[in-house]
């Protein structure tokens, strides 16, 4: 009616500590208005920019839709509802990471088999040219006390522009040391008889010179690589092979000099190409040993198993193929060992004609 207006009634006090209720609008209340308070994300290329993924409502339940109003977000949050935040692919699968390849454990083993057999695995270890392979022939011995020397002034496995190990060089090494070690042994045999006139070649020669020194220059590398890696030593195996397979060549000159038919020159002459050929592997697999966690209390063993490996080694070259007897006018010898021959047959000595006896025509009796 036409009454006068009635007071409105007035609020009741809060209790200490209650906040008054406009302290409970949301941020987007003021873009959206009163009646449209909504927690969701407001505009979709928002959650794509901050990689939000879903537009369900954050909490889990049936709530209204995404508004369309321009006010702030909420937070991100993480749940099992529509619209928590996900890591994208590269940050799950970490840096520089790629993704699992069917097959597991067994299809990394066998594409390191495949990688093994195939010929572009071995390529850049024949990327060499001739002043290459000199000047690592050369350094083999001016080199062989130098502390990693072969290993980083030649073979420049630290440095950027060196080609590091190669297998040009340590398999022609070793093939024409079978050949020279081969002929040697020939002449050395020659030299160390009286009865030159029945001297024949022994072409068996080669037939064991090819796995004497293939073992040295590839069994024997990858038996020190395993060896190291059982102690949890890093070493690259191509390494050791370049180093074994050049560390022949200091035996290249000591077989010529063994020719000398002296049995106590040839003794200090493989003694000492043994020593130099033992120095360069030494010095060029110290600093990785002892630079390990386990390198000063495995490198005694280890310095032991090298120097093992090339004491069998020279006494396999020297019995096997220096160490033949000397025959001097048919008695006695000089050197003794596998490589002895028999010696000649006496001469034949006339028997006396015994006149009218049976047989008396005076043949040789042996």
């Amino acid at each position: 009616g036409g009454g006068a207006s009635q007071p409105r009634p007035q609020q009741e006090p809060l209790p200490a500590g209650v906040p008054p209720a406009s302290q409970f609008q949301s941020p987007q209340e003021d873009a959206f208005g009163e009646d449209s308070i909504s927690f969701q994300p407001a505009s979709t290329s928002m959650m794509a920019e901050s990689q939000f993924v879903g537009s369900g409502p954050m909490d889990g339940g049936g709530g209204g839709g995404l508004s369309s109003g321009t006010g702030p977000g909420p937070e991100p949050v993480s749940g099992t509802g529509g619209g928590g935040y996900q890591q994208p692919p590269s940050a799950q699968m970490g840096m520089g990471s790629t993704p699992s390849v069917p097959g597991g454990a067994a299809g990394g083993i066998l594409g390191t088999v495949q990688s093994c057999l195939s010929l572009d695995t071995y390529r850049i270890y024949f990327d060499v040219d001739t002043a290459d392979i000199v000047k690592r022939v050369v350094s083999a011995v001016r080199m062989c006390n130098v502390p990693d020397g072969f290993r980083n002034d030649v073979m420049g496995v630290t440095s950027s522009d060196g080609k590091g190990p190669d297998l040009y060089g340590p398999f022609w090494i070793t093939a024409t040391m079978v050949f020279f070690l081969a002929v040697i042994s020939n002449m050395h045999g020659y030299l160390h008889r009286d009865d030159v006139e029945e001297f024949e070649a022994d072409i068996s020669h080669l037939v064991h010179a090819m796995p004497v020194l293939y073992s040295f220059t590839f069994l024997i590398p990858l038996a020190l690589f395993l060896v190291l890696r059982c102690v949890a030593i890093p070493f690259p195996l191509m390494e050791l092979v370049c180093l074994y397979g050049y560390s022949l060549i200091p035996y290249a000159p000591t077989l010529l000099l063994c020719l000398i038919p002296v049995n106590f020159l040839e003794w200090v002459f493989l003694l000492v190409a043994t020593c130099v050929s033992c120095l360069l592997i030494l010095r060029n697999v110290a600093t990785p040993i002892l630079s390990s966690d386990v390198g000063m209390s495995k490198a005694p063993a280890l310095v032991m198993f090298v120097v093992a490996c090339h004491v069998i080694f020279v006494l396999v070259l020297k019995f096997a193929f220096f160490h033949h007897r000397f025959n001097n006018g048919g008695s006695g010898s000089s050197d003794s060992g596998g490589g002895s021959y028999p010696p000649p047959a006496p001469a034949p000595t006339p028997a006396a004609d015994s006149g009218g006896d049976e047989g008396g025509d005076g043949r040789y009796l042996w």
